[in-house]
């Protein structure tokens, strides 16, 4: 009986000490608090408060945020504090509204076994700028399973911030991110490339034994969204944007990432589609290394689906293809209703028209791991579509420009010489003369001058033998990582030539 009355005393001891307490900005949780504990701390705490987590295990779903308060959810370690998923979502916002600067972070975690479902979700119609999801491992999520989605359809949200630092593993691959935007690009007022109003996904590694399902990437961008992927290390996922086929993408920045599939991973185990991009916006690849077995496949892809019909390519018959029929596309004479509506290759313009102003792909420096050749820009035409096909709609030399070479500029001809596509290398061997889109503004060769600024310029043949900064690199690594705040939107200069 004694016995007995001690063991029932030492359970109702930790029960009892599994709770959350403090005042103000300042709270703790200690190890095994439950969701119901953590959310009253939640509602006790002031703005901007830290919620601090012991290492130990708990169990969760349901824990909601508010608009009106930010906060810092801090785990002891992602090797120490382990959350399992209980239901989902575990962790979510769905009144986001106005502007909110304030900041809500969630670091040192593990999050393990979730099922099919999203697990943090923040929406709403307001914008957020003050994210950071950092430091986590998410762990052995059921296929289908989303770690981190941001937006739904029926909102307007924009979303700012950093998801660095964390590792998506598990046997079978899921998505780490899905990125839903504000829903209509006219939302956006110009060209968001290397500015702040992105969301950034950095210093994080991707580790999947298998890649068993195709259809979900390590991220997915749509609904007029915006992504900078850089600095990460992928094994077995694919990295994805549905653009134009759903609402489209309206920014996409690839860059310095490793990118990698294993023998025996599954299908495309040569690299097919490490980059897979379905359609619309502003697309800058560059420094990427891809990594596969065998022959290299199209490990770099963009396609257009309203060059196809929509019965072929699945997306909205609303939107109409883009033949010269359709009102929101450029239908310019003979060119097969060219440009059409923020097809790759353009940029948002606040709706001025409503396809976007010319803003083309730029990809350089992209390697064969295994030969140390050039990866090319594969655009696909996967319905084998013509009249138009999609090669209509995305051409060389106007919508996009890829490298001449693998290797960087030697002198100021060679390899590339200013004609045609893009090169790189020091700003000293840059050509004197270049090629410009003389039909439409915004085009031309481009060139990046490795030695200008902390990670690089892009200049553009804005006119006949005049180069213009087009693109500099969001700072990195991002102010939210250093604990500083956000830095206001960079927008790229439009401006500054060198005759």
């Amino acid at each position: 009986m004694i016995k007995h009355l001690f063991a029932t005393l030492l359970a109702f001891s930790g029960v009892a000490h599994a709770a959350c307490s403090g005042s103000g900005v300042s709270w703790n949780c200690t190890a095994g608090s439950t969701a119901s504990q953590v959310q009253t701390a939640i509602n006790s705490a002031t703005d901007g408060a830290t919620i601090s987590f012991a290492a130990g295990n708990y169990s969760w779903s349901g824990i909601t945020l508010t608009n009106a308060k930010g906060v810092t959810l801090k785990g002891a370690g992602s090797g120490s504090t382990i959350v399992t998923v209980a239901g989902a979502p575990v962790i979510s916002m769905s009144n986001l509204s106005g502007t909110n600067d304030r900041p809500y972070r969630i670091t040192g975690f593990t999050f393990q076994n979730a099922p099919s479902n999203l697990i943090i979700w923040f929406y709403g119609s307001g914008t957020m700028s003050n994210l950071r999801i950092d430091n986590n491992v998410f762990s052995n999520f059921a296929t289908g399973a989303i770690a981190i989605f941001l937006g739904e359809v029926a909102s307007t949200g924009k979303f700012f911030g950093v998801i660095d630092h964390n590792t998506f593993t598990g046997a079978n691959n899921f998505m780490a991110l899905k990125y839903l935007g504000p829903g209509d690009p006219a939302r956006w007022g110009s060209a968001l490339r290397g500015t702040s109003q992105n969301v950034f996904v950095e210093d994080n590694t991707f580790n999947f034994t298998q890649a068993s399902d195709l259809g979900s990437g390590c991220l997915d961008v749509w609904g007029a969204g915006a992504v900078v992927f850089r600095r990460n290390n992928v094994t077995n996922c694919l990295v994805t944007a549905h653009g134009v086929s759903h609402g489209t993408t309206v920014n996409f920045e690839l860059y310095g990432n490793t990118l990698r599939r294993t023998a025996g991973s599954g299908d495309w185990d040569n690299g097919t589609r490490l980059f897979h991009h379905q359609g619309s916006g502003e697309i800058f690849a560059w420094g990427n290394s891809f990594v596969h077995a065998g022959t290299i496949g199209g490990a770099l892809a963009i396609t257009h689906y309203r060059s196809a019909t929509p019965a072929v390519a699945g997306y909205s018959a609303s939107l109409g293809q883009c033949n010269g029929s359709s009102s929101i596309d450029g239908n310019r004479s003979g060119q097969l209703g060219y440009p059409c509506w923020l097809q790759p290759g353009r940029a948002p313009n606040g709706g001025a028209t409503v396809y976007g102003s010319l803003s083309p792909i730029y990809a350089w420096n992209n390697v064969d791991n295994s030969t140390g050749g050039k990866v090319s820009v594969l655009i696909e035409n996967p319905w084998g579509a013509a009249n138009p096909a999609v090669a209509d709609h995305i051409k060389p030399n106007r919508d996009y420009y890829d490298a001449v070479s693998s290797s960087a500029q030697t002198t100021a001809t060679s390899p590339f010489n200013g004609t045609s596509g893009m090169g790189f290398g020091t700003l000293a061997n840059r050509p004197a003369t270049c090629a410009t889109n003389t039909a439409e503004a915004g085009g031309g060769v481009g060139y990046f001058a490795t030695d200008q600024g902390s990670q690089g310029t892009l200049y553009r043949c804005s006119a006949t033998n005049t180069w213009t900064v087009h693109y500099v690199p969001y700072v990195y690594p991002h102010p939210l990582t250093n604990g500083g705040a956000p830095l206001p939107p960079l927008l790229a200069p439009t401006n500054l030539m060198v005759q």
